[in-house]
């Protein structure tokens, strides 16, 4: 693994509060990974050999239902790590992995990992932390999924995807809206309705696979008070 390929995983919240020698240290025997578009990294149910850091392309998380059907749990584009949890948990993975495009990996695997970890205690302590956080981003996660209504969800995905301060900002689908649907919880059709009844409030305007927030203020605000009232 090359030196800026260690720089970017120690910039994911998983690793941010590491040194630059723990990280050697913790990822000596990462290694680069390079999957092909839609191809599944681990199924529900395998034995957990490793976690992930996507350094470019998109990852998706999900489960089946009973009856076959795809829901979709994250989705990961670069700078995100996955299946950490099974680092500290052990045994198998609760969820199939599968590429969403081209993509380029770091495989970490569970055993060095661990070890290196338990002969460390300092640096156990600060992934801890940074864990801890990412829990606090997963309970509002949740939140949002259960409280919100499709609107606001759909709208606090675009606000998500766009820069702070800012009046306006361009927005990329690297993913096809069905997926973005189901991690949001909300049909395709109903993630389309909305984007029609924003675009038709002149807050954002929609080109293919590109999304262009127009009045980020005023968007902010339809999520607060119409967006809550919509389905």
């Amino acid at each position: 693994m090359q030196e800026q390929d260690l720089a970017a995983v120690g910039k994911a919240p998983l690793f941010a509060g590491l040194s630059w020698e723990e990280l050697q240290q913790l990822l000596a025997h990462a290694r680069v990974r390079h999957v092909k578009g839609h191809e599944t990294l681990f199924a529900e149910g395998d034995k957990a050999q490793a976690f992930y850091f996507v350094a470019s392309g998109a990852v998706r998380l999900y489960r089946l239902s009973a009856k076959g059907d795809e829901k979709v749990i994250e989705i990961l584009l670069p700078g995100s790590t996955f299946a950490e949890a099974v680092v500290f948990l052990g045994g198998h993975y609760p969820v199939y992995a599968a590429t969403l495009g081209d993509s380029r990996l770091i495989e970490i695997p569970t055993q060095d990992f661990v070890r290196t970890l338990k002969a460390n205690g300092e640096m156990a302590m600060k992934m801890l932390a940074s864990i801890s956080m990412r829990l606090h981003h997963l309970i509002n996660d949740v939140q949002a999924l259960t409280l919100e209504t499709a609107g606001q969800r759909v709208a606090g995905y675009l606000l998500e995807q766009s820069p702070e301060g800012v009046p306006s900002a361009d927005i990329h689908m690297v993913v096809h809206k069905n997926v973005i649907a189901s991690r949001l919880g909300v049909k395709a059709e109903t993630f389309s309705r909305v984007l029609a009844a924003l675009r038709e409030l002149g807050l954002i305007t929609v080109a293919g696979n590109d999304i262009h927030i127009a009045d980020r203020a005023g968007l902010e605000k339809w999520r607060e008070d119409v967006g809550s009232t919509r389905p």
